[in-house]
């Protein structure tokens, strides 16, 4: 296999395996709406869901509190190793700030 090959076929499973979280994460958000809403502990309104790096988070839409469920972290965590091999744990907080603000 020559290089090209090998970067293709590397891309290729990454771009699989993102596809495959964020149709599990929207699978996952679809079932939260047909729930009642979340309240959040420090407004008591209802909080908002947000997808990053294909785990579906809850956020307090005054407050901007940031909410994960049991296993949400490790979820993060692990997107974030799939996404940037040999840099682990480096930039997560980064990637996941700026995908609160918008960046």
């Amino acid at each position: 296999m020559t290089t090209d090959s090998i970067d293709e076929r590397r891309k290729a499973l990454e771009e699989d395996f993102f596809r495959r979280q964020n149709e599990e994460a929207l699978k996952r958000l679809q079932e939260r709406e047909e729930e009642k809403p979340r309240l959040s502990p420090i407004t008591g309104e209802p909080m908002e869901q947000l997808t990053i790096m294909g785990v579906v988070v809850d956020r307090c839409p005054t407050s901007k509190g940031i909410w994960l469920d049991n296993g949400e972290l490790d979820e993060l965590l692990k997107a974030h190793e799939g996404e940037m091999p040999g840099e682990k744990g480096e930039g997560i907080l980064r990637n996941f700030l700026n995908t609160l603000s918008g960046k």
